[in-house]
């Protein structure tokens, strides 16, 4: 927990930028203290409780914002901190997250400070943002929790209580919101914990508050703002490119009030891939280009340069060429036709595991963005991907249920046409993959995809992390459980028992082939003895059997 010093606020009256600042901060060192325990409120017991990871990442991003602003207006630093939120987004929780700030920021737009009635204001647009950015809410999550901070705020600020009686306020009523989650939601009930992200927006909460009794300083001393050591960053892969006109990945922050449009129009005959992003007074440029020298030229006519990163793409292509020199033989895609490179439609999958990598990019896929459970990709890491195709198209294969609501943030950053379609699973994702016809158009495609990825049965195998009991199944620690869909449905001592029996279950009368996908930590010869007796015990079906390298899961296996 934070120390707190003697810096009284208990009568402060207004926030300013300065305090706003000290907030998303502080609050960012705090949450990093403990996301692991809200990482371990995962309900069910498999390694990828990432909800505590995936929101203090998204603080992260937010408060590298906030360390760049040097002005005076809280509309400003907020409308900041929740773009830079929004780009460093990861997961369903840290898109959520950031909306709250989105929200927030709608509330402070314009404002130079804040009273605790125009906070409490602030607290019911993030509520409503929050709201927004989940196609079915559901009651007993960080939703609620949100919704009764925003009315403990609004009932303080109405009794006249000042900044620190609001947040306080606020954060009571979001643990007691947070206690009614267990009941709200029979998961939670079952495995006997309160909800992971509403827990974070509570301790995002109670960050800011204890932060603003600490000088700026202070804060700054506490501890890092990275990422923990050994955890991997997300790394966009691409199908290497036949040439590199333009080399140099170039990325910068232009701080000022550039005219968007007119600094367009000066990047676009420097390069391609160029994406021009405004925010009030801060603009964010990516372009591959051959002359990063001149890039940079003409966003100092506009500005302040901030977070430069400038990286050879020549490396990168030879390193992927290198790796898909040892993959698997290249699948031929139809012709493209008369289809234009403009009009392409690039497929981007979301994907762990080197072997899941090289499978996609041999069957087409054109980028292949690092990521999965507990490693989920920020919203930022996608839209570089978008940027990275070919044509003026693209098209999303999230693989992960966890990733699909930061993919439906990427439409509204780039100029290129998105789709994101929604598969849940790596399999799905293959399905689909496989389905993509590039004579066909947009609409087709999709519809075709779409079907191919509804007809895949997916499981997977991987370790109990606690003991609980879920579906009416005991769990304990260390034990081996089979998933079926996402629902535990076997758990035992021998994993490969519990792979066989999910097989079993997975299997209909329709079905044909089993493809069982071996993670990095099972040797060939124990899947391919696997994989013999699953021909043994299902002689009707056609089983292959492929190295994944997928962390965490032992065996993701694909039934169609």
């Amino acid at each position: 927990m934070l120390t707190i010093s003697t810096t009284d606020y208990s009568d402060k009256e207004i926030l300013h930028a300065e305090d706003f600042k000290k907030m998303i901060i502080g609050a960012a060192y705090f949450f990093s203290r403990e996301k692991e325990t809200i990482n371990n409120l995962n309900v069910f017991p498999v390694p990828d409780g990432d909800t505590g990871t995936n929101m203090s990442m998204t603080l992260v991003a937010a408060a590298e914002g906030c360390l760049d602003y040097q002005g005076g207006s809280i509309g400003e630093l907020s409308a900041i901190a929740a773009r830079r939120a929004l780009m460093g987004a990861r997961g369903n929780s840290g898109v959520i997250l950031s909306q709250f700030l989105r929200g927030l920021a709608r509330g402070l737009r314009d404002k130079i400070s804040i009273s605790p009635a125009g906070l409490s204001k602030a607290f019911q647009y993030g509520v409503v943002y929050a709201y927004k950015a989940v196609s079915r809410p559901v009651e007993g999550t960080i939703l609620t929790v949100s919704r009764e901070m925003a009315r403990g705020a609004r009932a303080a600020a109405r009794n006249g209580l000042k900044l620190d009686g609001v947040l306080e306020e606020a954060i009571r009523s979001g643990r007691k919101a947070l206690e009614r989650t267990i009941e709200q939601l029979p998961v939670l009930k079952e495995a006997g914990v309160v909800d992971a992200g509403g827990m974070g927006l509570v301790v995002f909460l109670e960050g800011c508050r204890t932060s603003l009794r600490h000088s700026l300083g202070e804060i700054l001393e506490m501890g890092s703002l990275s990422p923990p050591a050994g955890e991997p960053p997300p790394q966009v892969m691409e199908a290497p490119p036949l040439q590199l006109p333009h080399p140099y990945c170039t990325e910068l922050l232009v701080k000022g009030d550039a005219d968007s449009d007119l600094l367009r129009s000066r990047l676009e005959p420097l390069g391609d891939s160029l994406l021009v992003v405004p925010d009030e007074q801060l603009t964010k440029i990516h372009i591959h280009t051959a002359v990063p020298d001149q890039v940079l030229k003409v966003c100092l006519a506009c500005g302040t340069l901030h977070d430069i990163k400038i990286e050879n793409m020549l490396d990168q292509h030879t390193q992927t060429v290198q790796k898909k020199a040892d993959a698997e033989p290249m699948v031929t895609l139809p012709s493209r036709g008369e289809e234009t490179a403009a009009s392409r439609s690039g497929i981007i999958a979301v994907s762990f595991g080197e072997g899941f990598r090289d499978i996609f990019l041999n069957l087409g896929a054109e980028e292949v963005v690092f990521g999965g459970q507990t490693m989920n990709p920020k919203v930022e890491d996608l839209v570089a991907a978008v940027q990275n195709l070919s044509g003026s198209r693209g098209i999303i294969l999230p693989n992960n249920k966890n990733i699909i609501m930061v993919a439906q943030q990427v439409p509204a950053l780039t100029s290129k046409e998105v789709v994101v379609l929604q598969t849940r699973t790596l399999p799905q994702g293959l399905a689909a993959l496989l389905a993509y016809n590039p004579d066909l158009d947009l609409k087709e495609n999709l519809e075709q995809m779409q079907e191919a990825a509804g007809r895949v049965k997916s499981g997977e195998v991987t370790y109990a992390t606690r003991s609980t009991q879920l579906n009416g199944i005991p769990v304990n620690k260390g034990d081996f459980i089979g998933l079926q869909e996402g629902s535990i449905s076997f758990c035992g001592a021998d994993r490969r028992q519990v792979a066989l029996e999910l097989v079993a279950a997975m299997l209909g009368p329709e079905d044909e082939i089993v493809t069982v996908f071996y993670g990095k930590e099972v040797s060939e010869d124990e899947a391919t003895a696997l994989a013999r007796r699953i021909e043994k015990n299902h002689p009707q079906v056609e089983v292959e059997l492929k190295y994944g390298g997928q962390p965490i899961y032992y065996y993701i296996i694909s039934v169609e």
